[in-house]
């Protein structure tokens, strides 16, 4: 079970570039009234340069942290510092990943976050002073919700959603653990977890290196959808990162920048090898294989004829995203794409990393939840 070990993250560069970066101000320390009756600081403080930029001064020891539309960030948190006791509200998409998740039974206290400050999909500034916050983190493009909360007085780290300018995947990962290692002076597990991703993108590179353009799989990530649209990702974003490092060609990356919602006509255009649908829509691979969403003829699509239709697992956050398990979404892209030159067991290869990583036994019957997520996980 659970061990908590020695508190951790790192100190590389923090860059990232995302949709709609801006120039930002530097957050205004709240009122000497105000920090008394509403936000509690420790009397040292120090700055911190978020991702926009911005110099921001933040406590020198948190303890109340709320995170925004950046959905994925608590469990950044709980990577970095071994704890999601901090963590005391967060965005009701990030909760329900949460619930679902394996972080859930590692570091239980994460399910006590509030997440009653966003309301019809936008903050409540009132409802998130009643949490008392010393620290929000807030999605870098989200300029309305920056703007009010530090007006109430609130530090907002701003965070971007990817770096879009580095080719490999765990960039953006790494540097939200750089910008977290800042905020909270942690480094130990951290380093370890920078070291393993180095090490297995190294390790898929080697073998990867032969591997000819006409023997790579032609493979489309479905980020979401239903009966009545279908949303992709291609270039500059998550899903074109993971399929360049594991020895796949995206099938979008021409026609598609970031996400992009398509037709049918389009899917066969493409006619992908493989798809890969996240955790974002409720959708499993079963809808597309025995075709049972309503106007959508996927039998016709070679992935779906071949069986070749993927559910992207969750553990301890989403997969797709940035999460402290991507070095265990390298190895099983991998394999997917190239089963014959990975021929490891994954379910072994996450029961290692959970228990040197995370310090956490894990069950056969929880690798198997991560494997094969519930669509539970994308209702919020």
């Amino acid at each position: 079970m659970k061990k908590y070990g020695y508190l951790a993250t790192l100190a590389l560069t923090a860059m990232l570039t995302a949709c709609g970066s801006q120039e930002g101000e530097s957050v205004s320390k709240p009122s000497a009234e105000s920090s008394k009756s509403e936000v509690q600081t420790t009397v040292e403080e120090k700055v911190v340069t978020d991702q926009l930029g911005r110099e921001v001064t933040v406590p020198g020891s948190i303890e109340r942290v709320v995170t925004g539309g950046i959905l994925p960030y608590f469990s950044t948190w709980y990577v970095a510092t071994n704890s999601t006791k901090e963590i005391v509200g967060m965005h009701p998409n990030s909760f329900n990943a949460a619930k679902n998740s394996i972080l859930a039974k590692i570091s239980p206290d994460v399910l006590k976050a509030n997440t009653s400050f966003v309301q019809n999909g936008e903050v409540n500034v009132e409802e998130l002073m009643k949490i008392n916050p010393q620290l929000y983190v807030e999605i870098a493009t989200d300029e309305n919700s920056i703007n009010k909360i530090t007006e109430a007085g609130i530090p907002v780290v701003a965070v971007k959603a990817i770096d879009a300018a580095a080719a490999e995947p765990l960039a953006t990962f790494n540097s939200w653990l750089t910008l977290t290692s800042q905020i909270t002076g942690t480094t130990d597990r951290a380093d370890r977890f920078l070291e393993e991703g180095k090490k297995v993108q190294a390790e898929l590179d080697d073998k990867l290196k032969d591997v000819a353009t006409q023997d790579k799989p032609r493979a489309m990530i479905l980020h979401m959808h239903n009966d009545k649209s279908i949303t992709v990702g291609g270039k500059n974003f998550f899903g074109n990162q993971w399929l360049n490092a594991t020895g796949a060609i995206d099938v979008a990356e021409n026609d598609v920048n970031g996400r992009k919602e398509v037709n049918m006509e389009q899917i066969y255009a493409w006619n992908p090898d493989i798809i890969y649908i996240t955790n974002f829509t409720e959708t499993q691979p079963e809808d597309l294989l025995k075709n049972k969403v309503n106007g959508q003829d996927w039998s016709q699509v070679k992935a779906v004829q071949e069986g070749k239709v993927y559910k992207i697992p969750l553990g301890i956050y989403r997969w797709f995203p940035p999460s402290g398990d991507a070095p265990l979404m390298l190895k099983w892209l991998a394999q997917k794409n190239h089963p014959a030159l990975f021929d490891y067991k994954i379910e072994e290869e996450i029961k290692a990393y959970y228990k040197n990583f995370y310090e956490f036994d894990i069950s056969d019957k929880e690798i198997n939840s991560i494997l094969n997520p519930s669509s539970d996980a994308a209702k919020y």
